[in-house]
């Protein structure tokens, strides 16, 4: 039996997103963890945090040892109720790692191109990313109609990288100069760098890359090597 293109590509796609916990598709969630911590009642400072559930418990670090959580001073609280009176309130945990995701691009716009006009291209395509990236979570406290206080994390997050995977073009003789008369998906190697925004569980971002055409078409394609502007979604986080 003979697959396509697309289909290799598709289970492709599966494979990978597949091996990811399911917890971790497309979010940056609040984790145990070391964080910068600022809040109204407590100054800027290095934390270790054991969150569970709707569980929050912060300990200040040893001073003889930056890694190694003070378990004395520690202070606990259930996220959902905290209020004006906790030290937790209006708090912000701040993180800076390294991101490695398995993501998408949406479409490409390529630019007018030997007289072909811009073109936005929507093909099947994946990428790994790796970039620097800050994330930002903020404890949000809202009153209801019964004036009783609800709180909730929000996440904002943001990055920048390069990126590397492969895709599937359009092949044909206005792509290629009349140089082929040949009509088929051929397979790119794309690669570049991008910018992410993530919101909660939204990740978007924007990216400047090029396509090189695998095969020996490749001399003839009008868009190998030049640059294009995508936009992208994270698939999954490592």
């Amino acid at each position: 039996m003979k697959y396509s293109l697309i289909t290799w590509i598709s289970l492709a796609v599966v494979f990978f997103t597949g091996c990811v916990p399911i917890g971790s598709i497309a979010k940056h969630e609040l984790k145990s963890g070391y964080y910068k911590l600022n809040s109204e009642k407590i100054a800027d400072t290095k934390v270790y945090a054991d969150v569970y559930e709707d569980s929050i418990i912060i300990f200040q670090l040893k001073e003889t040892d930056s890694v190694k959580p003070d378990l004395s001073s520690g202070i606990g609280s259930k996220i959902s109720s905290i209020g004006p009176d906790n030290d937790l309130y209006g708090s912000r945990f701040i993180k800076k790692s390294i991101e490695v995701d398995l993501s998408t691009i949406l479409t490409k716009l390529r630019p007018v191109t030997s007289a072909v006009p811009a073109q936005l291209n929507s093909n099947l395509n994946a990428l790994v990313y790796l970039g620097a990236r800050n994330d930002i979570y903020k404890i949000k406290t809202y009153n209801s109609v019964l004036n009783k206080c609800n709180s909730s994390v929000r996440h904002f997050g943001y990055d920048a990288g390069i990126f590397a995977g492969i895709g599937i073009v359009p092949v044909n003789p206005t792509v290629t100069n009349d140089n082929t008369n040949l009509e088929y998906d051929g397979i790119v190697f794309q690669k570049g760098i991008g910018v992410f925004i993530t919101t909660d569980n939204a990740s978007v971002g924007l990216t400047l890359g090029f396509d090189n055409l695998i095969g020996g078409n490749s001399i003839n394609w009008i868009y190998n090597n030049r640059p294009y502007l995508g936009l992208t979604i994270g698939i999954a986080n490592f």
